[in-house]
């Protein structure tokens, strides 16, 4: 491996490890506020994730409750799991592991651009449910935290350079 490609292989990783890491840092506030607000027949009520999902659970709505658990606390934390995998197999090096690792990646890569669904339900939500004193929804700060988290997971997983996965070739003499 030559100087340059060193060098770009520690740029790489390096950004994709400070922005999974600010993404898990930001992943705290987006799971521990909540993330909107509800006000419907005079009753109030703030949900966080989780607690969304717990709320749709008991209304008997298991398929929106697994998938809003599923896109919004598993996929994320799943995704930082996979940047880790990755950003350690190259720090400890990748002899055989190159293929399925460069699987991984385009993996993570895919899901990531999904993981915005959430913040857009919001939004639609949001501005779908205006009618005044019968009924509001209002976003709340977690769901700006959780926005940022999956902005920086994205930015994060472009940053990865995957040609990192895939052993130099050993430079030939002329």
């Amino acid at each position: 491996m030559n100087l340059r490609s060193a060098r770009a292989r520690f740029k790489s990783t390096s950004a994709s490890a400070a922005l999974a890491l600010a993404a898990a840092v930001m992943l705290v506030p987006a799971n521990l506020l909540p993330v909107l607000s509800t006000a419907s027949s005079g009753r109030n009520r703030s949900d966080t994730i989780f607690s969304g999902a717990v709320e749709l659970w008991q209304q008997g709505l298991w398929v929106l409750a697994i998938i809003v658990f599923t896109a919004s606390i598993l996929i994320p934390f799943l995704k930082l799991l996979g940047l880790a995998w990755l950003l350690f197999s190259i720090r400890r090096g990748v002899a055989g592991n190159a293929r399925r690792l460069t699987r991984v990646y385009a993996a993570l890569d895919f899901i990531g651009r999904w993981s915005m669904l959430d913040v857009f339900l919001v939004a639609f939500l949001t501005g779908l449910v205006r009618f005044g004193e019968l009924s509001t929804v209002t976003p709340r700060g977690g769901i700006v935290a959780f926005a940022a988290a999956v902005v920086l997971t994205v930015l994060a997983t472009r940053a990865f350079d995957p040609r990192a996965l895939w052993p130099a070739a050993p430079l030939s003499p002329a």
